[in-house]
């Protein structure tokens, strides 16, 4: 399939929801709201930029065609204010470069996800690292498993950006994409394609660690399932999920909703979302300033 001239980004879905003229309601949204998210984010990071700002969604808009007869979106990058965008020759094409650093810088951030969950599953630490004799490329060969070192290497820090930002629409895609309502969906540029199937799906799910390392934070117990040990710190107007062993269920009890108290904790963090943020914390132990230490 050749893409159409005027078009920047054309997005091909097929399988049986998108058959016989009509299409399934949720799989034709999953599409077009999944793929504008992945667009807005590999924009941002092109921008260098964690996400789009309201001024620059001004400045960038989608148009969208979608072909009768199957679930093919044309989309066309509008360029409003085109001066102020810091993307080298991109005024001048109507959105061809920016279309195909898109596509390859996708392909990059899953192909990066791809080897972070083979290494992961084969039980090998996870070790990222910038390959210096190809800096600032992405597409095919960006991302090298180097097996003597044991360490993934990218050319691109733009990769790991885009992989994490991108995660959470692609997860929401692929957990539909079972290759018959939904069989592959292209993903493609005037000279650039990619294609999301079900073989993708070895990057869903967590891979959860417990840091060696614990630290205290002050707050207080909320949101409590005693019966299944979790719950929420809400702390600085912040919250953060909670486990713990039974040993300390009584303690916990004790302090349920009581502001100020201090919890020692040891972070969890998912190494396939591809970033050392804490997603949840492991309580050791609790207690009450104002009373005598509980556990």
């Amino acid at each position: 399939m050749d893409i159409e001239s005027n078009t920047d980004i054309k997005v091909y879905a097929k399988g049986l929801a998108f058959e016989g003229g009509k299409y399934d309601l949720r799989s034709l949204e999953l599409i077009v709201s999944g793929y504008r998210s992945i667009l807005d984010n590999l924009i941002a990071v092109e921008l260098g930029k964690r996400q789009l700002t309201p001024a620059i969604k001004k400045q960038i808009g989608y148009e969208v065609e979608i072909r009768e007869g199957s679930i093919e979106l044309l989309i066309d990058f509008v360029f409003q204010h085109k001066e102020l965008l810091a993307l080298a020759a991109t005024e001048m094409d109507g959105g061809k470069l920016l279309s195909e650093s898109l596509v390859k810088l996708y392909k990059s951030a899953i192909d990066l996800r791809k080897a972070v969950s083979e290494a992961l599953e084969q039980g090998i630490n996870i070790n990222i690292a910038f390959n210096v004799n190809a800096i600032n490329k992405y597409g095919d060969n960006c991302v090298v498993v180097n097996q003597q070192e044991n360490k993934i290497e990218i050319s691109n820090p733009k990769t790991l950006w885009a992989a994490q930002l991108t995660k959470s629409a692609t997860d929401r895609i692929l957990n539909n994409l079972d290759g018959k309502n939904i069989e592959y969906i292209d993903f493609e540029s005037s000279n650039d394609k990619y294609t999301l199937t079900t073989d993708e799906k070895v990057i869903l799910g967590a891979h959860k660690e417990v840091l060696p390392d614990s630290m205290e934070i002050i707050g207080r117990l909320d949101m409590v399932a005693f019966t299944s040990h979790k719950g929420e710190i809400v702390s600085e107007g912040e919250t953060f999920p909670v486990v713990w062993d039974e040993e300390i269920r009584s303690d916990m009890q004790s302090i349920a909703d009581v502001e100020g108290c201090v919890f020692k904790v040891k972070p969890i963090i998912d190494q396939k979302r591809l970033h050392a943020n804490a997603i949840g914390f492991v309580v050791l132990e609790c207690r009450n300033p104002q009373m005598k230490l509980l556990k």
